[in-house]
């Protein structure tokens, strides 16, 4: 469908994306905008560019330091519960050997 008015592409646009004919009209009501509503449209695509690159690179290093965390966990819960064994078997007189 072709839009010919500016008011029938916005009545699209506020059913929501799923909408087939959505992108159609976003698209006819950008090619009529303003140049400095165009202007908003490519800031906001580059602030969205950079906060995708940021969390990306946020979320590359979480996950190794979480790992890190937990590998440091379980080594000291070992090592705590080795620790706790022996003094249990060295309390009873037991001997391993």
């Amino acid at each position: 469908m072709q839009f010919h008015t500016v008011s029938s592409a916005i009545s699209v646009l506020r059913r929501g994306t799923k909408d087939e004919q959505w992108f159609e009209a976003a698209s006819f009501l950008i090619d009529r905008a303003s140049p400095e509503v165009k202007l908003m449209l490519e800031v906001g695509r580059e602030l969205e560019k950079k906060e995708r690159a940021d969390s990306e690179k946020n979320l590359s290093v979480f996950p190794v330091k979480r790992w890190m965390v937990i590998l440091l966990g379980g080594v000291f819960l070992a090592g705590s519960a080795g620790y706790i064994g022996w003094l249990i078997t060295r309390s009873i007189g037991l001997s391993c050997g």
